[in-house]
């Protein structure tokens, strides 16, 4: 088994300028993640621990937060809920995004110090955490698995891939670690199995050395990461519900995805092509001698082909980083080594990393969500179901605070497989879409403006256009609430007469003869006493 050199007390300008890049790159990740929120899912976390901190409990089945509710949902990610919502109800939309930019940073620095530790070369450092951010910064946002990131890199980081002997104090940060990790994100339950191949591989070396095969320590880690998933209220529901998501959520969720889909090479090619790459160098450090290190090859090769296979799994490539950087040597002057690391680190930079404001103006990106739209509604006490396009869910959820429930909010196997497909057809205007608007007695739609112009025409005469702006339209569906939606809608307008031009269509779009125009639905205004 090949041991690192200890590295030497003053280093060469090579080490301390890669050293430098490290900082830097730390640093960078920092500024590029104090941006606006820009996910469906950010809200949709922060409005589930926003109530959990208001009722001081799990939230409970059926969700108070949206009427779709199949039961299919387990809190599993509790704690890292109430914590951002906790930073956000203190310090402010600004403490959330600081908050982020501090985490992400501190998982980039982790990886950086891990690699380290490993190759003992800030070179190799420098390179492989850059690749790191560049498989996994398209996933860096504020949702709970951020707090996972940390939690896993101290577990399978920090504790395990040290070779020191283990103290009690070690074994206890180890059981407790995990088991607040089982309560902040349900990537806890990776930990057994990357914990139990290793466990495997070095049964497998010692019996091949002609050596008792257990290695009773190991044994005792595995037992206690496995032990520690059902430290979490989900309980063994956690592991179905594991198996479950993937099937549901196939074909409809982008991080549910493999690395290889046409989407990522027409967008990011960079990504599975490093993931390739890191793969390949798995194998090839795989034909070093041995070594009784976290990670062996097992849990590095499971890490690797999971990052290729699904892309919300592209975090764990420091774990085939780490294995690869501890077992290969390569003989390369340290001059060359940081010039190529600070080449790979600055190349990733210019991909993925360039920062376009470091503190912009706003806290969430304004096109993504619709902000005007929801203070008409918040304003206007309208009744009945509401349907939304499902990354809008989570905002609605937390801006409207109950007056009005969103149909989804991002949460798949709640909703179920079926309900996503006719969400689906419902926003692109399919043949059946008034007839599942009928069948869920949806009194409300909120739309992207963009979608409902371009699409299909539904029956102008079953709707009435309450609001539009440029991201959003408001329609209100002819059903048993329509009346009374009319006439919150009329005094809302009356009230604010100003807004009135809302409630009415900028243009007209010409329509094939005989074939109604999106724009055909008439204006709310039509049926306000005022206006006649």
């Amino acid at each position: 088994m090949p041991v690192p050199s200890a590295e030497p007390t003053e280093l060469g300008w090579p080490e301390r300028l890669a050293r430098l890049g490290v900082y830097a790159l730390c640093a960078a990740v920092l500024a590029r993640n104090l941006g606006p929120l820009k996910e469906g899912d950010e809200w949709m976390h922060l409005a589930i621990g926003r109530w959990m901190l208001a009722h001081g409990t799990l939230l409970p089945s059926p969700d108070p937060l949206i009427w779709h509710d199949l039961g299919g949902d387990l809190q599993h990610e509790w704690l890292a809920q109430v914590v951002l919502a906790g930073v956000t109800q203190l310090l402010g939309f600004a403490g959330l995004r600081l908050l982020r930019g501090v985490l992400i940073a501190a998982a980039a620095g982790l990886v950086a110090h891990l690699l380290h530790r490993a190759s003992q070369r800030w070179s190799a450092a420098l390179a492989g955490t850059a690749l790191w951010w560049l498989v996994t910064q398209p996933h860096a946002a504020a949702r709970p698995h951020i707090l996972g990131w940390l939690f896993a890199l101290a577990v399978l980081g920090v504790l395990l891939a040290k070779p020191d002997p283990w103290s009690r104090r070690r074994w206890l940060a180890y059981g407790v670690l995990l088991v607040v990790w089982a309560q902040a994100h349900s990537s806890q339950i990776v930990a057994p199995v990357f914990v139990g191949l290793h466990t495997l591989g070095l049964a497998w070396t010692r019996w091949r050395a002609a050596q008792p095969p257990l290695d009773r320590p190991w044994l005792a880690r595995t037992l206690l990461a496995g032990a520690a998933v059902f430290a979490q209220p989900c309980g063994w529901q956690l592991l179905p519900y594991a198996l479950r998501s993937p099937k549901v959520a196939e074909g409809l969720v982008e991080e549910w995805a493999p690395t290889w889909a046409p989407d990522i090479w027409h967008v990011q090619p960079w990504v599975p092509l490093a993931l390739a790459a890191l793969l390949l160098a798995v194998l090839v450090a795989a034909r070093q001698p041995r070594s009784p290190t976290f990670p062996n090859l097992l849990p590095a090769l499971l890490a690797s082909v999971e990052s290729l296979h699904t892309r919300r799994m592209t975090f764990f490539a420091w774990l085939p980083l780490l294995f690869v950087v501890g077992r290969l040597r390569v003989a390369v002057p340290a001059a060359v080594r940081t010039a190529l690391a600070l080449a790979v680190a600055g190349g990733v930079w210019w991909t993925v990393g360039r920062v376009p404001a470091i503190w912009p103006e706003n806290d969430w990106v304004l096109g993504n969500f619709p902000v005007a739209a929801t203070q008409f509604l918040a304003m206007t006490p309208l009744q009945g179901r509401l349907f939304n396009p499902d990354p809008w869910g989570g905002w609605l959820a937390w801006w409207l605070k109950g007056s009005l429930q969103p149909s989804t909010d991002g949460r798949m196997l709640m909703a179920g497989r079926q309900w996503a497909l006719d969400s689906q057809a419902i926003q692109a205007h399919a043949p059946d879409a008034e007839k599942l608007l009928r069948t869920q007695d949806i009194a409300i739609v909120v739309q992207r403006r963009a979608d409902w112009l371009r699409t299909r025409p539904l029956d102008p005469q079953q709707f009435a256009l309450a609001w539009v702006d440029d991201t959003a339209v408001v329609i209100l569906r002819r059903n048993k609430d329509f009346a009374a939606n009319v006439q919150a809608s009329c005094r809302f307008y009356g009230t604010h007469p100003e807004l009135a031009a809302l409630a009415q269509w900028p243009m007209r779009l010409q329509a094939p003869p005989g074939q109604p125009s999106p724009t055909d639905v008439p204006s709310i205004l039509l049926s306000c006493p005022q206006a006649r």
